[in-house]
């Protein structure tokens, strides 16, 4: 793969042309999308009414990113929910790893070397930080440079892809406290900020979850996919409930603390 700059040149250098390498800020998404074919997941989504914790989010005196919120709470959630822990694994014989604490991804975008990038940052023990040393962290990941705060993603993206792949494979499906550390526990992942609502969050992990736009009335739409050899949907429903009123109570306490 080369970069959307390469590709740039290329069509500078040929306007005519209609063939272009595919960029190498593409190739983590492609991995992602690869691995995720393996794994069997279902998903079900619950209408949230967050008004309340709307108006203790706008009297806050320090602004806190919805996503923060969100993963706050599926980590306070997970905290008392091992099975929101545990990771399938498939070698040398399926077995279930669980983690002692959960570890966050959420995808951010990045434009670098004029290229958009779709990073992972990476929030380990969420349950136990405050919520502003958890938005202090979103805004490293999204202002300090990506040589930084990305590196380790931005190098294995410029690797060739069968090891990168490789890499992935053994983490996913083997070395289960590896997985936790670099691939996370869970994963949030949204366009709701732009009006989009994810119908189908992606993702390799034993669950990932995204969010819609809000409406007048506090009101949006939450979705969890999740891994179905672990869990079922009658299990996930009660998570959803959970969530909304963990939202709505200890992190609306907390948030209203700021």
């Amino acid at each position: 793969m080369r970069s959307v700059q390469h590709s740039q040149e290329e069509e500078k250098a040929n306007p005519a042309r209609r063939r272009f390498s595919i960029p190498r800020s593409r190739a983590l998404v492609c991995d992602l999308l690869q691995l995720e074919k393996s794994l069997p997941t279902v998903s079900h989504f619950r209408e949230f009414d967050l008004s309340s914790l709307i108006e203790c989010r706008e009297g806050a005196a320090e602004k806190v990113a919805w996503p923060i919120l969100f993963i706050k709470a599926y980590a306070t959630v997970a905290a008392k929910h091992p099975a929101l822990r545990q990771a399938w694994m498939r070698f040398p014989w399926p077995f279930l790893y669980k983690h002692p604490n959960s570890v966050a991804m959420l995808g951010v975008k990045r434009s670098y070397k004029n290229e958009e990038w779709l990073f992972f940052a990476s929030f380990d023990k969420p349950e136990e930080k405050s919520l502003d040393v958890l938005q202090h962290r979103l805004e490293n990941y999204r202002n300090e440079p990506v040589e930084e705060v990305f590196r380790r993603h931005y190098k294995a993206a410029h690797l060739p892809t069968w090891i990168r792949r490789s890499l992935m494979w053994i983490w996913l499906n083997w070395m289960g406290n590896r997985r936790a550390r670099k691939m996370g526990t869970f994963g949030l992942t949204t366009v709701g900020s732009r009006g989009a609502v994810i119908q189908e969050p992606p993702g390799m992990l034993t669950s990932t979850m995204t969010y819609g736009p809000f409406d007048e009335n506090g009101k949006c739409r939450v979705t969890i996919a999740y891994d179905h050899r672990l869990m079922d949907g009658w299990y996930i429903a009660e998570i959803l409930e959970e969530l909304e009123v963990t939202m709505n109570g200890v992190i609306a306490e907390e948030l209203g603390g700021l």
